[in-house]
C-alpha cells in the first residue's frame, strides 16, 4: 500500500507523541526510574512499633512528597522501615521521623523534621536511631477498655446511665472545656517529664516504707510542734515585739559590721600571724595553763596574816638577804644611762635586747631568758627567737661584773683597774676579798683540776643516754642506759663529769 507523504508525516508525528507520553507516564506517573532506583537512595528508619505504617506509604518533607516506603520489617526492639527518597531533595542528618495519620481509615505517612537547615545530609544508607522517631498512639488498647467499660453496664441500664449522665454534664460544656484543657497541659507536661515522673514513683516505695517505720517518731514530731505552736500562742505578745524590734536590730547589726568591714579583715590577718605564734608555742601555753592556777591561790594566801606555819608561800620581809644572790646587771643598760625617776618625757627604746646575758650554766639567775627552751629547736635554749633560729650557740656578755659597766665586752676600765687591784690584793704575801665579788664564786662541789668543767642542765632520752648540750652538739650520759650501767649510778654522778 502506498501512503502519501500526508499520511506519513501524520504517522511520524503520532508516533512521537506516543513515545512522548509513554515517557511521561513512565518518569512522572508510574516512577520507573524510582522502581531501578535511579535518582533515588534509601534510608533506614527503627521505630519503637510499626505504628500501622506499610509498604508505599508516603514520605514528607517540609509539606512536599519526596518519597516513599519500601517495605517494613519487625526487629527485636520494634520494627525498621526503609525509605526511599528523591536524590534531588537533601535532608539533613539532625531530622527526626515521625509517623501520623493521614486519614481516619488508616492511612499513615512519615514526616522528616529536621532541626536544622546546615548540613551534613542524609546519604544512601543513612540511619535515623529509634530516639529520633516517634509513631501515634494506638487506639485498640483504648476501644478494648470502652468495650469492657460498656460490657460491665448490667443490660438495659445503659439508657438510664446515659440520661444521668446527660443531666449531670447539662450545661456545663465550658467548665468541661477548661478540665479538658487543664487535663491537656498536665499530660503534656507529664510526656515531657516521663522519665522524671517514673523514678519519682520507683523512688516512692521505699519513701513510703521509711514513713512507715517511723510513726512514732512522726507522732513524736507532730506533737512536738503542738507543744511549739502552743508556746508560741502563750508568747504571742514576745514574739510580736522581737517581730516588731527585728528590722530595727538588724539594721544596727549591719551598720555594725559595716564599721567593721574596713578593720576586720586587717584584724583576721593580724590572727594568722598570732595563731602560727601560738601554734609553736603551743606547750608553753599549755604549761602556763597549767601552773596560772595554783599562781593565782599562791598570790591570794601569800599575804595573809599569821601564815608562817602553814606550807602555804608567805611573805618574809628578812632584809638579811639583800642583794644575796647579787642582781644580774650583765646584758642591761649602764648605770650612767638609767633615767631619773623624776624625768616625765619619754625615752627612746633600745633596739638592743635586754635580758640577763650571764652563762647559761651560772648559778645566778637560773631562770632568766637565757635559758627559755627553744620551741621550734628541740635540746637548745636561747633567750632571742633569732639565736634559736640560728646555728650558733647562745654567747654570754659577762658575770656580773662587781664594778663599773654591766657589759663586760664593752671597755670597763673601773672593772679591769679593780681586778688589777684584786690580783695584787691577793698576790703570795698579801689578802683581803674582793668587795664584791669580782669573780663568781665557786660551789661548794668545786674540786682543783677540774677546769673547763661547768654545771648545766639538759633534757636527755632516758633509753638512749643521749642529749644536748648548751653549744647544741649531741652527748651521750653512758652511764644511764642499762647495757653501759656496769654500777648502780647516783645523782651525784649525772652532775659530775664522767671518764670516757
Amino acid at each position: 500500500m502506498v501512503l502519501s507523504r500526508f499520511v506519513r508525516g501524520q504517522l511520524v508525528i503520532f508516533t512521537v507523541l506516543t513515545l512522548a507520553a509513554l515517557s511521561v507516564m513512565g518518569v512522572y506517573y508510574m516512577q520507573i526510574p524510582a522502581m531501578v532506583g535511579i535518582g533515588r537512595y534509601t534510608v533506614t528508619v527503627q521505630l519503637p512499633t510499626s505504628g500501622g505504617l506499610y509498604e508505599t506509604s508516603n514520605v514528607s518533607y517540609r509539606g512536599a512528597t519526596v518519597g516513599s516506603v519500601v517495605s517494613v520489617e519487625p526487629t527485636r526492639e520494634g520494627a525498621s522501615a526503609v525509605l526511599s527518597l528523591d536524590s534531588a531533595v537533601k535532608v539533613p542528618v539532625d531530622v527526626t521521623a515521625d509517623v501520623h495519620s493521614r486519614s481516619a481509615i488508616g492511612e499513615q505517612y512519615v514526616d522528616l523534621v529536621p532541626t536544622s537547615d546546615s548540613g551534613p545530609y542524609l546519604a544512601d544508607g543513612a540511619v535515623i536511631p529509634v530516639d529520633r522517631t516517634s509513631v501515634p498512639q494506638d487506639i485498640a488498647p483504648m476501644i478494648d477498655t470502652v468495650n469492657n467499660s460498656l460490657a460491665a453496664i448490667p443490660e438495659g441500664k445503659l439508657t438510664s446511665l446515659l440520661d444521668e449522665s446527660y443531666r449531670a454534664f447539662n450545661g456545663s460544656g465550658p467548665d468541661l472545656q477548661r478540665l479538658l484543657d487543664s487535663s491537656s497541659l498536665l499530660v503534656g507536661d507529664a510526656n515531657e517529664n516521663s522519665e522524671a515522673t517514673t523514678r519519682l514513683i520507683d523512688d516512692m516505695g521505699p519513701f513510703l516504707g521509711a514513713q512507715a517505720e517511723s510513726t512514732d517518731s512522726i507522732t513524736a514530731w507532730a506533737r512536738n510542734i503542738n507543744d511549739l505552736t502552743s508556746s508560741a500562742r502563750q508568747r504571742d505578745e514576745s514574739i510580736r515585739t522581737v517581730l516588731q524590734q527585728g528590722p530595727e536590730a538588724a539594721a544596727e547589726a549591719t551598720a555594725l559590721f559595716q564599721d567593721l568591714k574596713p578593720t576586720l579583715p586587717l584584724l583576721l590577718d593580724n590572727l594568722t600571724s598570732l595563731g602560727q605564734v601560738a601554734v609553736t608555742y603551743n606547750a608553753s601555753l599549755e604549761q602556763l595553763l597549767v601552773i596560772l592556777p595554783q599562781g593565782m591561790s599562791v598570790l591570794q594566801t601569800m599575804g595573809a596574816p599569821n601564815n608562817g606555819t602553814s606550807n602555804r608561800p608567805y611573805l618574809s620581809f628578812n632584809l638579811g638577804n639583800l642583794n644575796s644572790p647579787p642582781p644580774c646587771t650583765t646584758g642591761f643598760m649602764p648605770p650612767e644611762t638609767r633615767r631619773d625617776g623624776s624625768a616625765v618625757d619619754a625615752p627612746t627604746r633600745t633596739t638592743d635586747d635586754i635580758y640577763c646575758a650571764l652563762p647559761q650554766d651560772s648559778e645566778f639567775n637560773v631562770r632568766g631568758a637565757r635559758n627559755l627552751p627553744c620551741m621550734d629547736n628541740p635540746g637548745k635554749r636561747a633567750p632571742t627567737v633569732a639565736i634559736c633560729k640560728s646555728d650558733e650557740p647562745y654567747q654570754p656578755q659577762g658575770n656580773i661584773p662587781w664594778i663599773g659597766n654591766p657589759t663586760p665586752t664593752i671597755d670597763n676600765p673601773l672593772a679591769d683597774e679593780a681586778n688589777r687591784m684584786w690580783e695584787q690584793m691577793n698576790s703570795p704575801g698579801a689578802g683581803g676579798a674582793p668587795p664584791g665579788g669580782g669573780t663568781s664564786a665557786a660551789p661548794a662541789s668545786f674540786e682543783e683540776g677540774a677546769a673547763g668543767s661547768s654545771v648545766a642542765t639538759a633534757v636527755y632520752d632516758p633509753d638512749s643516754g643521749m642529749y644536748r648540750g648548751s653549744d647544741g652538739a649531741m652527748y651521750k650520759q653512758a652511764n644511764i642506759v642499762a647495757p653501759d650501767n656496769q654500777s648502780d649510778p647516783t645523782w651525784q654522778t649525772m652532775l659530775t663529769a664522767q671518764a670516757g
